[in-house]
């Protein structure tokens, strides 16, 4: 599906490189997202992935190039400014990164109480989203109740409680079954249609050749034309 060229570009990627060691990162990556567009980031284990998704998180310094996010340049923002940046974005994982001694409404409600919401609005919020992931009635259950499908689901609602501009998942089917991976896409999918961006990593090219999506290919931290 390509996009349309009226969707606002949420995100921009201007020639990054990022390093760990000598030779091991990204190097000169170029690209845009733009908002209710789906891009997956394809390669190998190592292919440099994570760390672009690392890089939009603000999780490590950029060597050299821009990273743009809804109009800020990540580079020129001061310390105290990345979590107003990351306010924006939504992260689900492949190990869920769930708390397994908090029930799945606390777990969602996790974002919005360190953004200082009233009790009554996350209340409203979580059971909202709870819903739309069709977890409605799990709300009161803990993590290691649930299957692993289960448990990305309230992932992903952890995720967009926020009303995320951006979702950022990491081999967020790596753990899963073939037919609950397609939910698990089916349900990212259906969230751009409220106009957020997702960009997913995975090394699973049969699982997402049908979706008919943009793709970019990484191989040792470069972009594959």
């Amino acid at each position: 599906m390509s996009r349309t060229k009226s969707n606002k570009e949420l995100l921009e990627f201007q020639n990054v490189t990022a390093t760990y060691k000598k030779d091991i990162g990204i190097f000169d990556i170029s690209f845009t997202l733009a908002a209710g567009e789906m891009i997956f980031l394809m390669g190998p284990t190592g292919a440099g992935k994570s760390t672009v998704l690392k890089a939009v998180y603000a999780a490590i310094k950029i060597d050299s190039g821009k990273i743009i996010i809804d109009n800020d340049d990540l580079a020129s923002l001061s310390e105290y400014k990345i979590p107003g940046i990351r306010q924006k974005i939504g992260m689900v994982f492949q190990d869920f990164k769930l708390l397994n001694n908090r029930t799945v409404l606390e777990n969602v409600a996790l974002p919005l109480r360190i953004m200082g919401m009233s009790t009554q609005e996350i209340y409203e919020k979580v059971h909202n989203t709870l819903s739309k992931v069709g977890l409605s009635s799990l709300y009161n259950s803990y993590p290691l109740e649930l299957s692993g499908g289960e448990q990305q689901r309230v992932c992903i609602a952890r995720a967009l409680v926020k009303n995320p501009k951006i979702i950022l998942a990491d081999e967020p089917t790596g753990n899963l079954d073939p037919n609950v991976s397609d939910e698990i896409l089916d349900l990212l999918d259906i969230f751009t249609d409220s106009g957020s961006a997702v960009l997913m990593s995975t090394h699973n090219f049969p699982l997402i050749k049908p979706r008919k999506k943009r793709f970019i290919e990484l191989s040792n931290g470069r972009i594959i034309d």
